[in-house]
């Protein structure tokens, strides 16, 4: 990306503004937990990008009043928010109305934990110098960050953007933007969404010294099962089962890095962009299974064909038409079953806590951008 030729940090900077949300931190202590470390992420990513984009303003916008006093310190420009109830596509075009700007940069809190200053620099010069609608994304079926020019297009499709996972495939179907992914680095992909999105970053050689503080006093029985997971993916002849919104270049990468033999159950990718969760329409063989069979057969099974498992739950919990709360579903995959009040997702939490092998469960980062990372950190060991 870029000048052919050039070296991405001497190119001098576009004026992009840039948008940084965080969420509330919530009442439990899974979600507060969770929170903590999107903040270190945060505070990262703030680092990253002053080294990037000195020229660009960076706002934040943060719901939680500690996180606001935060990163207030480090001198960022807070912003309020303005819809009531909060509305993200709305709050998106209220800060593309009042810049003024063609281009626009928007990042979740914790969307690009191991993103580079050079990554980023090359991404804004990409956009600014292109002149048709542009718009790079971390993922297109799951929009967590985006860096486009044109960013007047987006305003009229404020409505249809309900949060930011839909970023990438709305602006491609109904903004006529060119939406590119740029693959082959967790760099990209990795968002903390779940406390599997953080475990699973323990020991990369990109975290910065925030997340890398806060990981270093992560849950003891969390961190021993991630590292079962890295001994196992580590061992010739050994079975990893992936359940969810995974692909064919996950699986490829495990067989290039491993001598193991990998189970792919994928199912639902984009479920959320295309808006199929909100129409009820998402359909999962692995969820009519479990349904079947009870929590403790369908993890029992598992365990028989499998020595260690990822499990991207969220495509099951939309299947059963019932999301449990973020409490309860942050709670699960850390391993809590007695903080866990919706009963379906408690029995299969004590399942998994029984069983004798790693299962690590989460959302669709613990089977693809968070999964990346993890197998990047691994071949640094």
């Amino acid at each position: 990306m870029g000048r052919r030729g050039a070296d991405p940090l001497a190119v001098c900077p576009p004026m992009i503004p840039v948008l940084i949300m965080l969420p509330p931190k919530g009442p439990s202590a899974a979600e507060r937990w969770v929170a903590e470390g999107r903040l270190a992420a945060a505070q990262d990513l703030l680092a990253r990008l002053h080294k990037t984009s000195p020229a660009s303003s960076l706002s934040v916008l943060a719901a939680d009043p500690e996180d606001r006093e935060q990163l207030r310190r480090q001198g960022e420009i807070l912003t309020a928010d303005r819809s009531e109830p909060f509305h993200f596509g709305r709050e998106l075009a209220l800060f593309v109305e009042q810049s003024g700007l063609p281009n626009l940069a928007y990042f979740g809190g914790a969307s690009a934990p191991l993103v580079t200053p050079e990554i980023l620099q090359a991404a804004f010069v990409n956009v600014a110098e292109a002149r048709e609608p542009l718009a790079l994304v971390n993922n297109y079926f799951s929009t967590d960050w985006i860096i486009l020019n044109h960013a007047e297009r987006l305003i009229p499709l404020a409505d249809r953007l309900v949060n930011d996972n839909a970023l990438g495939w709305v602006l491609h179907h109904d903004g006529g933007f060119h939406v590119e992914t740029l693959g082959g680095l967790a760099g990209w992909q990795t968002d903390v969404d779940t406390p599997a999105d953080l475990l699973l970053l323990d020991g990369h050689p990109a975290l910065g010294p925030n997340l890398g503080a806060f990981l270093a006093s992560a849950p003891a029985d969390c961190m021993r099962r991630i590292h079962e997971l890295g001994r196992i993916i580590g061992t010739p002849g050994k079975i990893l089962t992936i359940i969810g919104r995974s692909s064919a270049s996950i699986w490829s990468q495990l067989e290039k890095r491993g001598q193991i033999w990998v189970r792919l159950f994928a199912e639902e990718r984009g479920m959320i962009a295309s808006g199929r969760d909100r129409q009820g329409l998402v359909r999962s063989l692995i969820g009519q299974m479990l349904e079947a069979w009870g929590p403790q057969a369908f993890v029992d099974s598992l365990v028989s064909m499998s020595d260690a498992v990822l499990w991207d739950t969220r495509v099951w919990m939309s299947h059963r038409r019932s999301w449990a709360s973020v409490a309860d579903r942050y709670a699960a995959d850390l391993g809590w079953a007695d903080k866990v009040e919706d009963t379906g997702l408690r029995a299969l939490t004590e399942a998994i806590i029984r069983a004798p092998i790693p299962i690590i469960t989460g959302g669709h980062g613990c089977v693809s951008g968070s999964l990346q990372a993890f197998l990047e950190a691994l071949e640094g060991r």
